[in-house]
């Protein structure tokens, strides 16, 4: 009987594994490491697979883990490090594995079937709540507003959920503590009209906005970025629970029975006032608060937001949070709210600006 080396069985092994992937091939994957912009999938090939993150909702990248399969495109079948690109734009879902198991959701989104789900963890946007083996997303913004200011007590809970969304090609379930909504509240939402202005109380404060529990007993939200012009990095620094707020309504969700609201829309917006006295080619000072690969943001005397895009920063030169400096105007962005800017420097030779 002949001797078998390790090198045969190597040899064997990789006997077994496809020879090629072409272009367009939808394949399917395993996770074998999360990286901070990438994820490598094992394709059972020589070559292993890369996706970006990017390809991927917040939501659902919230849930993946090592060991999960995916099926995605083959965009490139080699890059520079020898990996297969992917793609999930074009993956199909009949060969995805958890197909079958989704369409349990798909069934349960269309009757709006209540489901039971167990609370696994916490994250930056909301719970991760498994399903019959299956892990989905439910955002903090879609929480009973009981338990929306303590959602970390949550973890490890059977609650009762429905499905608002369900994606099987990217493995995708969206879901929602809000069950049922009553007549009443029904017909108390038909009356609202965008533009109304509501009065009502603060129920909770999240990191994303602000719960509002209006006079007629409706729920309202209001988004971080409606809470005021300016740019607010925290609501709990705005509000807290008990405080009386009026509102703008913005639209009006019967789906999930909420009113969608803004403070801000109440108030003109500051920046028109204040763009008035800025016009293109004036020199003013600006004050670095950030620094990004896109460019430079700051703030302008008069409280406004200046930008200088990367392409008009002098090379060579070190911009430092905090630092004053004088700059030309190039245009007003009244879209993105910001004065767009140039460096203006001085020299021996007279005044230069690009």
């Amino acid at each position: 009987m002949a001797n078998i080396t390790m090198a045969d069985l190597l040899a064997s092994e990789d006997s077994k594994k496809p020879l090629s992937i072409h272009r367009g091939q939808d394949v399917e994957g395993e996770i074998v490491s999360i990286l901070s912009s990438e994820i490598i999938l094992d394709l059972g090939t020589k070559s292993e697979g890369v996706i970006q993150k990017k390809d991927f909702s917040d939501e659902v990248l919230a849930s993946l883990k090592v060991g999960d399969k995916i099926t995605a495109s083959v965009i490139y079948t080699e890059n520079e490090s020898g990996q297969v690109v992917l793609s999930l734009t074009r993956a199909i879902s009949s060969k995805n594995p958890n197909a079958q198991k989704f369409a349990r959701f798909q069934t349960s989104q269309k009757s709006n079937q209540v489901l039971k789900g167990k609370v696994l963890e916490l994250n930056k946007g909301g719970l991760i709540v498994e399903i019959g083996g299956i892990r989905g997303f439910l955002p903090s913004s879609q929480v009973a507003l009981s338990q929306a200011a303590n959602l970390d007590e949550m973890v490890g809970k059977d609650i009762d959920v429905t499905v608002i969304e369900v994606d099987p090609n990217q493995n995708r379930l969206i879901l929602s503590q809000k069950t049922t909504i009553s007549e009443d509240t029904q017909k108390k939402l038909s009356q609202l009209k965008a533009g109304d202005t509501v009065e009502g109380k603060v129920a909770a404060v999240l990191s994303f906005g602000v719960f509002v529990t209006l006079d007629d007993g409706v729920e309202g939200l209001v988004h971080v970025s409606e809470i005021s012009w300016e740019k607010i990095e925290d609501p709990n620094t705005v509000y807290k629970v008990g405080d009386s707020i009026s509102a703008k309504v913005l639209s009006v969700d019967t789906a999930t029975g909420r009113a969608n609201l803004s403070v801000k829309g109440l108030a003109g917006d500051p920046f028109s006032e204040k763009a008035k006295e800025i016009v293109p080619n004036d020199v003013i000072k600006f004050t670095i608060q950030k620094v990004a690969s896109q460019g430079i943001f700051g703030t302008l005397e008069n409280g406004i937001e200046g930008f200088i895009p990367s392409s008009k920063q002098e090379e060579g030169t070190d911009y430092k949070i905090g630092e004053e400096m004088s700059c030309l105007v190039e245009s007003v962005d009244a879209q993105k709210r910001r004065v767009n800017l140039a460096p203006f420097i001085t020299s021996t030779a007279g005044l230069i600006y690009k």
